[in-house]
């Protein structure tokens, strides 16, 4: 799950509280000594542990900087995005480009697609039907996704130098495709969306519960970031963390 800004921010304090620490333990002069640094390290890692249960992000500097640069500029580029620390997508996802796309696929799935829902949105049937064909794009892509996870740890578990040549080549080839898809199905939920948003600003009737806000039920959802949010503020961040999404994932293959 995506880390808050609260999480963010006391997960900084205990990784300098954890260097600190560490830098005393090296110094210690005698066994006591040692002992008692050794039990507050445990207990601060356990708490890191607690915070983040999938591990620490590997750019929590930086983002703890965009929750800095976001309160003193609120017009900071990708500010919907840059509140989510890049994740590993698996343990052994080492490529920077894949874990920042990852991320964000993993974060729409979690926290932006389940608001188009019928639970919560009553859209009308023609985009209630253009949503199910959107929705289709990204089943795809968790498909492709867990393929990609299996390989890289593959590849990581392989001995012999011949079979890991051979995963290196599935893995970089199963690299390009998840980008290229990915890239494709943002595209398809920004065109959607700003769709469904334009008809909206126009006036047209598209959405049959509009004046309702978003409520997630916790025994079947997990998002939390739109809480409370009207449903046109919901759909406006959508299309916001979209919009972003596809300025960062416009790779080189992808540009005009």
């Amino acid at each position: 799950m995506p880390l808050t800004q609260e999480q963010i921010l006391e997960l900084t304090k205990l990784q300098k509280m954890l260097r600190h620490l560490e830098k005393i333990e090296r110094g210690a002069k005698n066994d006591i000594q040692k002992e008692r640094v050794a039990f507050d390290i445990e207990r601060y890692r356990r708490r890191v542990q607690e915070v983040s249960p999938e591990g620490v992000p590997e750019n929590l500097d930086q983002a703890m900087q965009n929750v800095k640069a976001r309160a003193e500029n609120p017009g900071t580029k990708h500010k919907v995005i840059s509140q989510y620390p890049v994740m590993k997508i698996t343990p052994n996802a080492n490529d920077t480009e894949i874990n920042q796309i990852g991320t964000l696929v993993n974060i729409m799935d979690l926290e932006y697609i389940p608001v188009v829902g019928d639970a919560h949105i009553k859209f009308d049937y023609s985009h209630a039907t253009e949503r199910d064909s959107v929705l289709k794009y990204m089943e795809n892509l968790r498909r492709n996704m867990k393929i990609l996870i299996e390989t890289i740890e593959e590849y990581a578990a392989a001995d012999k130098q011949e079979f890991r040549e051979q995963l290196s080549r599935m893995k970089n080839k199963q690299s390009r495709i998840f980008i290229a898809e990915s890239y494709e199905t943002f595209v398809k939920f920004q065109e959607f969306l700003h769709s469904v948003n334009d008809e909206i600003k126009e006036g047209n009737n598209v959405i049959m519960n509009m004046e309702e806000s978003v409520k997630f039920n916790p025994r079947f959802e997990k998002a939390t970031m739109l809480e409370g949010r009207s449903i046109m503020e919901a759909l406006r961040e959508f299309q916001q963390f979209v919009d972003e999404s596809v300025e960062l994932i416009k790779l080189p293959s992808f540009r005009g």
